[in-house]
């Protein structure tokens, strides 16, 4: 059999096998590079938030069946969702928010259940890998560690081994550590491949094309200085004499030169004249533009969302680019923030059966059933809502859409949806409110839409 050449060429003259222990320390010098770069490059910053923002905005709300979730649970959980970060600092909306952040910065996140005192004895602590003791490994007949992760035989991961103490402590110690079994932690990842995720911070791609930008920062500042420096002065001199008449005994020698915004003039001087050399950057702008936008294609936001530009867009282009952009965040949501959040469910349903008196009906013989609710994200703001509007009305009179997925997808069941609108048109006619005409309006579409 033979094998293709491309394997020995240059292109995969990096590609060589290694230790763990190196991988790992390569990972945390990114990981640790990654938090700098945040906090001294605005670009990265302002990049990871608002991919944040546009990800979890207000949060992820469930829809809970009310053929299976009683009031008082449904009760219990918004109120539980008010104080369940472990930090006490936000509340279920905030935690998802911290989550994803840390995704962004450290290439993955863990969420922890945590047992309290409070009436549902449950919170969230979201843990950075950086907290995780990647530095034990040790093999077993039945089990291994790797990379501070206990694996069973088959590979499935039993316990995680997070340090005691932060890194930065004076009494951190690498050999003291807790172990977690796997079913109190949430690993949140980025999966390329079978049993492999990325572990690389989101915003690394990006670093490059930020650190360049700013250095064209740098250099356009000091190139204007330079240009400043090197005006030319012509000075047009007059006969200047070194006294000045006084008692004969004694002649004063007269003041040749004296400052002027910072230039030295000579004595009698009339007139100056300045020429300044031509421009040093003249496609700064451009390459400029060019950096940013690849910047905003590495964290998958668009150039709009980075810089907040919006001169060069027309209707057609930027509905193109946040339709790629959506797409993106809605694998993250379905993939991966949808599965983490059925199990902190889990978690609450365990909470709720301790902190009270009730139960979910056939729940231990079959939790699967209350572990799927339908998730709500923030809808997002369409960029012609009267096309959106007129399109959604064609759907759901088509059939093609029915009225409880759009109830779903505004953060309401279908019941709440016409409970609301029956109270709305009561309210109306009691009042003796006759509903308002509809208008007809020429939604053709023109080239104008795009100007």
């Amino acid at each position: 059999m033979t094998y293709s050449s491309v394997t020995k060429s240059a292109l995969f003259k990096g590609a060589q096998l290694h230790d763990n222990e190196k991988s790992e320390s390569a990972l945390l010098k990114e990981i640790t590079a990654s938090h700098h770069l945040v906090r001294n490059n605005p670009l990265l910053r302002v990049g990871a938030s608002r991919f944040r923002a546009s990800c979890i905005g207000g949060g992820a709300k469930p829809v809970f069946d009310p053929k299976l979730f009683s009031e008082t649970f449904i009760q219990s959980f918004n109120e539980w969702a008010l104080y369940c970060d472990f930090y006490e600092n936000t509340n279920f909306a905030g935690v998802q928010a911290l989550a994803v952040i840390t995704m962004l910065l450290d290439g993955s996140a863990f969420i922890v259940r945590r047992r309290t005192l409070h009436p549902i004895p449950l919170q969230l602590q979201v843990v950075s890998p950086l907290s995780l003791a990647i530095g034990l490994e040790q093999t077993g007949s039945g089990s291994y560690v790797r990379g501070g992760i206990m694996y069973a035989k088959n590979g499935k991961v039993k316990k995680y081994a997070f340090y005691k103490l932060p890194r930065d402590h004076p009494d951190f110690d690498e050999d003291s550590v807790n172990w977690l079994p796997a079913e109190d932690v949430i690993h949140l990842k980025d999966m390329v491949h079978v049993a492999q995720s990325t572990a690389q911070p989101w915003i690394s791609p990006g670093a490059d094309f930020a650190k360049q930008y700013q250095d064209n920062q740098t250099v356009e500042i000091k190139s204007r200085m330079k240009r400043v420096g090197q005006q030319v002065f012509a000075l047009k001199e007059t006969d200047v004499s070194q006294t000045v008449g006084g008692p004969a005994s004694q002649k004063t020698p007269q003041r040749l030169v004296h400052q002027a915004g910072g230039v030295t003039f000579l004595n009698g001087v009339k007139e100056v004249k300045t020429a300044s050399p031509a421009e040093i950057a003249g496609n700064y702008q451009e390459h400029n533009n060019q950096v940013l936008r690849m910047i905003a294609g590495l964290l998958g936001i668009t150039y709009e969302m980075l810089t907040g530009d919006l001169t060069q867009v027309n209707y057609s282009s930027i509905r193109a680019g946040m339709i790629n952009h959506r797409r993106l965040v809605s694998q993250l949501r379905e993939i991966v923030l949808g599965p983490a959040f059925n199990r902190i469910l889990g978690w609450f349903i365990d909470a709720f059966h301790l902190g009270t008196s009730e139960s979910l009906p056939n729940y231990f013989e079959n939790p699967y059933t209350y572990l799927n609710p339908t998730w709500i994200w923030p809808e997002w703001e369409e960029i012609d809502p009267l096309k959106a509007a007129k399109a959604l009305v064609l759907e759901v009179e088509s059939h093609i859409t029915s009225l409880e997925e759009v109830s779903n997808g505004r953060g309401k069941t279908l019941n709440q949806h016409l409970d609301g609108v029956q109270r709305s048109q009561q309210a109306k006619q009691s009042r003796g409110i006759e509903n308002a005409a509809s208008s007809t309006d020429d939604d053709k579409r023109t080239d104008d839409d795009d100007d």
